[in-house]
Parts: C-alpha cells; structure tokens; sequence
C-alpha cells in the first residue's frame, strides 16, 4: 500500500494529528518535570553530603580529643611520673611505669604503641618491648624527632612505624621549651578511619582527611586525588566543588578540622549520584512512552470507529462519482466527500432541471393539445385529470395576456429573454390566481400572448377578474410589462375551446377602442359587434391589408382613397363610426409595427384631426410606413430571432390542423412571400416542409412512447387528411407508421 494514500484516510489523518499534538505537549512537559527533579535531587544529594561531611569533622574532632585527653591522663600517672622523676635504678617503679602503660593501652584500643622517653637517664619505656636504651630502640626517627624540640604540642602527624603508618601524638612535659620528659602515642590508622568512616562510608565513596601540606592522613592513599582535591580546595576556597581526572568526575565536599587545621575530603563519582537520577529518568521516559501508547491507541480506536464511515462514505464515492483526474489528484476523504457532493447536488440540478423541462413539455404539449384541438384527447384528460386541479373544479374560464407593443418588446429583449419573461408573466398569474379559489395553468402560445385555464366555482366571476386585474398589476409592477387581458365567460369541461381561445384572443384587440380598460369581457365583445355596421356599409379593408403586406404601398394608398370616396357623404356619426372600425382592423393586423404602438384610443386619435383630409393624410402615411417596413431588409440576428420565434410558433401550434404559412404570416405582420424567402434563407428549407417534418417527428415520438392508435396519434400531430399522413410518413421513413412501431419498441 502506498503512503500517501494511505495518509488520506481521515481517521488516520485525525489519529496522526492528535498523537502529534499530545508528544509534542508531553514531550517538553516530561523534560521540565526530569529537569526540575535532577535539580532538587542534586540540591538534597549535596545538601545530605555536607551535612554527613560536617558530622565526620566533628566526630573527627571529638575522637581526636579524646585521644589527646587520654594522653594527658596518662602521662599524668603517678607510676608513670614516678619513673620519669626517678634517678636511681629502682626496680620497682620501673615495673609500675610498665603496668601503668600497660593498663591504659588495654583500654583504648586506638593506641596502637606508646613510648615513654627520659631523655636524662636516656631510656625509653616501650609498650610492646619494655624499657631499653637510646641504642636500643627500634623507633630510631621518633627518638631523633623529640631531641629536636618542635613547638608540636598535642599535635599529630603522620609516622611510619615498622611497616605500618601511624598517627602519632607527643605529649611534652613543658609545651613552650624543650624538656627531658616525653609521652608519644601511635594512633591505629586502621581502627581509627574505621571508627571514623565505618558507617558511612561505601564503595562509591571516598572519604580522606589532608593536612594543611595536602598529605593524607586518614584514608585510601590516591596521589592523584590528593592533589586534585587539595588544589581545587585552595582555588575555589568553597565547601563543594568538583573535581575531574582522567575518565573520573567527583563531586567533592569539605570540612575544616578547627584544633588540627586538618580537611575532610567527602568525594562521591558524579555518576554515583546521577545514577539514580537516571534511572528515574529512565522510567519516567518508559512511563511516558507506555501513556503514549496507550493514549495514541485510544486514539487511533477512537477516530477509527466515529470517522471511518467518512473514507468509506469517499470510497464509494470515488466509484460512483465519475472525478475528473481522480487518479492522479491526491486528496484527503473529506475533500473528496466536498466534492462528491458538490458533483451529486450538481447531477441532481441537471436532474430536476431536465426532468422540470421535461414536465413542462409534456404540460405544455397535453395543454396545446387540448386548446388547439378544442377537447382534450384520452392521454391530455389523463394528464390533466392526475397532474392539475382542472378537473375537480365545476366551470372553466378561458383567459388570455397579450403583451402590448410587441414589436417594441421584441426590439428590447433577445429571444430567450422575452422566454423567461413570459414564463415569468405564467408564474405570477397562476401564482396571484392560486392564491384564491381558484386552478389556474398557463401556457405560453408563442407570439405575442400566453393562455390561462382557471377552473373555480361556477359563482364569482368579479372576484376572478380582481385577480386578473391584480396579476396584470403585478407583472406591469415587477417585470414593467404592459399586457391586455380578456376572459371567457364560465363553461364546462367538454365545451370546445378551440372556439373560445380564438374568440378571446380577439378580445384583446378591443383595447384600441378603448385605451384605459384592461380586463375584457365577452360581454364587451358582444356590445361592441351590436354597433359594427354591416358588410355593405362598412369599409373593406382586406384588399389594402393584402397590399400592404406585399409592400406596395402605392396600391395600398390607392385603395384607401377608394374606399374614402365610400363614406364622404355618410353623417358625421357613420362616417366616425366607419373610420373607427376601419382603423381598429389595421391595428388588428399590424399591432407588432413600432408606429402603432403608442395608439392607446383610436377616440381621441381621431378628436386630434378636425378634417376627414387630414385624418385621411394621417392613414396614407401609415398604410405607406407600414408597406415599406415589410421591404426593409433584416440584419442577420434579427432575420435569426424572427426565424427562432417563428419555429416556436409551429412548435407550439403543430396540433393545430389549421396551421398554414398564412396564419403564421398573419401572426407576425409579414407577408407570406416575405416569410417564405426569410425562412427559406435561414433554413435553407421552406416553411411548409418544416411543418411537415416536425409532424412527422412528433408522430415518431409518439409511436414509441405512446399506446395510442395510429390515427390518434395523426390527430394530435395536426394531420386533417388520413391518406396524406400516410403518404406523408412513408416519404420521410420509407415505412408505414406500424412498421415502424414495430421496430422501435423491440
């Protein structure tokens, strides 16, 4: 398994970092502890070192004295007087001064040999030979020391005696002048470094007393120490110091020994001392690496169980999300967990927007069906029945929004702005509609309107047009979209709507005559049709509306003053009333020209020109502007965006089985040659042969998708005649529309 993407795994990525974090607070936590206790170990260790120094120099000292008042006892002995006083060779006190000697070196085991010396008679009595003369005696460098008088009173020093190295102590008789009479003791050395360090010393110690020269007197013989001691005493003059020979270091305490001017040297090896600091040292080391492990598998069992559903939820992830450079971009679980699900809600958008878009296809396909068909087909009842609330409601309304001064929104907004504009417009009207009784669907018919389906009580036709009126406030409010709105009157679900859509549609036009309503009503239609003046007497505008859609102007001019001759001598009223419907029909027809748009009343239109001249002038010009705006050429964009809306429009009217170049010439205020060229040059196929395959696509679609029969399915796609589907289909696949259900649903 490699490193690095083993270190990716969360939990061990957490365990790692928080066993890092405990050595790293540990670690200088351990040391400071360690390093305060080697100091208060080596202050109490030197402490104790000192303190068992000063108690040997005092027992040095209380030993040493007892010695001298020993000797002082002794020589103040009568016997022992009696002989040195003596001058004639009496055998008796001769014998005495011997048992005197001899009864006071059977009690202090320390004195190793006494000499009495008589330096008169020149005899020596000697404790373990007896009494001799000068020549006689052994101790040949004792006998010579006493002759030369030395101010050494109750003083010891070394002396080596047959071998053997002694202490010896000279008791004169006058301290300040020689004298003839002399008491020397010859200490045990031995017995008396045991008596002194017996008890404490040991075999990581070293314990000597040096005289003022740096000779040992009491202790192991070590030249080497000795110096070094006895040098760094008179260096550091302090009463601890350390002292270093060759692959040795001691740690060195001292005391003064007052009455002999003597030092006591407590010498222990550093390493004896540090010793145990050490091996605390050394368990608490192992001690804390024991908690380390311990704690650092707590750890890592910790951070396993509560995180490592994290790498298997990224393992799984690595295999059902499809990563781009998974392989080679090295990332810790989490960020593959971030970016798994930023990728899945990313999929889940595209999801719902596809399904959304599908849905709303399918909505709008079922709901064009139903208005362009007038009733709803088996599969549109279903749809409509299960997906909205139409169905449940007692009555239907028909409504339709047609936004004002099209030509003008079009110039304003691209092709899928004036899309999601219109979508907008169907979302709040269904919103504002829903928020009372009422169901409300909306689909946009392409061109210049949108259609709402409201089902609701057969009761409250005020309150629907409030609404209607407040979703016309609102768009104008939030989108400045200004729109027309008429509704139908109340019926049922089997009525034919096909009629009424068409009829509704008209409805909008209405606002030409009166430029402040906004809602129409059937009933509007009615009063205004009551007043229309008959075929004969009114004026015929077809002829000049074919004109100026073929973009000549000068017939269409023609033509309008022929029929101006018609209402010359008609009353003021008719003659009004004629021009008013003859001007509402051109409005009609060509309501998307930008010249148009700013007519709001064709009442006050006309109270601006007192003349039938002038007004008549007013309607040249426009029939001549609007001849010449179908002969301006389109920029590239623009012929695009008209041939976008233009393929919208069949898209959405393909059921329509009405659907021709003319109506869709009709709807845009083209002509239909104009419309031929135009998406001809764009398509580079003519607009029937569109039409004619996107029916065919649609009837494709829906013979693998759909149970429904083969003359349904022709139905629905806007096929009138039955032979002409079937040719139709057969030119396009080379098969009959069964055969190819046949082979698409194996």
């Amino acid at each position: 398994m490699k490193i690095k993407p083993f270190l990716q795994k969360t939990y061990l990525r957490t365990f790692l970092f928080l066993t890092t974090v405990l050595i790293c607070s540990m670690i200088p936590f351990v040391y400071f502890l360690s390093a305060e206790f080697s100091k208060y170990t080596m202050l109490e260790v030197r402490s104790n070192s000192q303190n068992e120094v000063n108690n040997l120099a005092s027992k040095a000292e209380m030993i040493l004295g007892s010695l001298k008042s020993y000797g002082l006892s002794m020589y103040a002995d009568q016997n022992i007087q009696n002989w040195f006083f003596n001058t004639s060779k009496d055998p008796l006190i001769d014998h005495a001064a011997l048992v005197a000697q001899s009864n006071f070196m059977s009690t202090e085991p320390l004195i190793q040999r006494s000499y009495l010396i008589n330096l008169k008679q020149s005899l020596i009595v000697d404790s373990e030979v007896g009494i001799v003369g000068f020549e006689s005696f052994a101790d040949q460098s004792m006998l010579e020391r006493v002759k030369s008088f030395r101010r050494q009173y109750l003083r010891f020093y070394n002396h080596p005696t047959d071998g053997s190295d002694c202490l010896a102590l000279i008791l004169p008789a006058t301290p300040e002048k020689p004298s003839d009479f002399y008491l020397v003791l010859l200490i045990d050395k031995p017995q008396l470094s045991k008596l002194l360090f017996g008890q404490t010393i040991s075999s990581e110690q070293d314990i000597r007393i040096l005289d003022e020269n740096g000779l040992v007197l009491l202790g192991a013989p070590n030249p080497a120490l000795n110096e070094q001691l006895y040098q760094a005493r008179q260096e550091q003059q302090n009463s601890d110091f350390q002292v270093r020979l060759p692959n040795q270091r001691w740690f060195v305490n001292t005391a003064k020994l007052t009455t002999e001017d003597w030092s006591v040297y407590y010498s222990t090896e550093y390493h004896i001392l540090t010793r145990h600091i050490s091996s605390y040292q050394q368990k608490l080391i192992t001690y804390t690496l024991l908690l380390l492990g311990i704690v650092s598998a707590l750890f890592f069992w910790s951070s396993r169980r509560s995180l490592r559903s994290i790498t298997f939820m990224s393992e799984k992830l690595k295999k059902k999300v499809p990563f781009a450079n998974s392989a080679s971009a090295a990332k810790p679980d989490i960020q593959w967990i971030n970016d798994g699900i930023d990728m899945l809600l990313n999929n889940v958008d595209q999801l719902h927007a596809s399904m959304r878009n599908q849905s709303e296809l399918v909505r709008s396909e079922f709901l064009a069906q139903w208005m362009l068909h007038g009733t709803p087909g088996t599969q549109s009842y279903e749809y409509i029945q299960t997906r909205t609330k139409l169905t449940s409601c007692k009555v239907l309304f028909l409504a339709v929004l047609r936004i004002e001064a099209y030509t003008v929104f079009c110039e304003r907004y691209d092709f899928p702005s004036r899309k999601l504009i219109k979508y907008a417009i169907r979302n709040i009207s269904e919103e504002v509609i829903g928020a009372g009784s009422y169901a409300a669907e909306g689909l946009d018919m392409g061109g210049d309107h949108l259609i709402l389906v409201i089902g609701g009580p057969e009761s409250g036709e005020l309150q629907l047009q409030r609404l209607l009126e407040e979703a016309h406030n609102q768009v104008a409010r939030i989108l400045r979209v200004d729109t027309t709105v008429a509704i139908s009157n109340a019926y049922d679900f089997g009525a034919n709507f096909r009629n009424v859509y068409d009829h509704i549609y008209e409805l909008t036009m209405l606002r030409f005559l009166d430029g402040e309503k906004q809602i129409f009503l059937e009933s509007d239609y009615e009063e205004f049709m009551a007043e229309y003046p008959s075929a004969s007497e009114a004026l015929e505008t077809a002829e000049i509306i074919k004109a100026i859609r073929r973009g000549r102007a000068e017939t269409a001019v023609v033509l309008l003053r022929q029929q101006m001759k018609h209402i010359h001598e008609l009353p003021y009223r008719d003659c009004k009333l004629n021009l008013t419907y003859f001007t509402y029909d051109l409005l009609k027809n060509f309501n998307k020209s930008s010249v148009l748009h700013e007519i709001s009343s064709i009442h006050q239109l006309l109270e601006r020109y007192s003349t039938l001249s002038e007004f008549q002038a007013w309607l040249e010009g426009i029939v001549t502007i609007l001849a010449s705006e179908t002969e301006v050429p389109k920029s590239s964009n623009r012929k695009e965006e008209i041939v976008l809306e233009i393929k919208e429009y069949v898209d959405n009217h393909l059921q329509d089985a009405q659907l021709s170049i003319e109506q869709v010439a009709d709807n845009f205020s083209f002509s239909v040659s104009y419309i031929r060229q135009l998406f001809k040059e764009i398509m580079n196929m003519s607009l029937s042969e569109y039409i004619l395959q996107e029916r065919i696509e649609k009837v494709k679609e829906k013979l693998v998708s759909s149970q429904l029969s083969v003359l349904e399915i022709a139905d629905q796609c806007g096929f009138i005649s039955k032979g002409h589907f079937f040719s139709a289909f057969k030119k396009f696949t080379n098969l009959t529309p069964k055969q190819y259900r046949e082979i698409h649903c194996v």
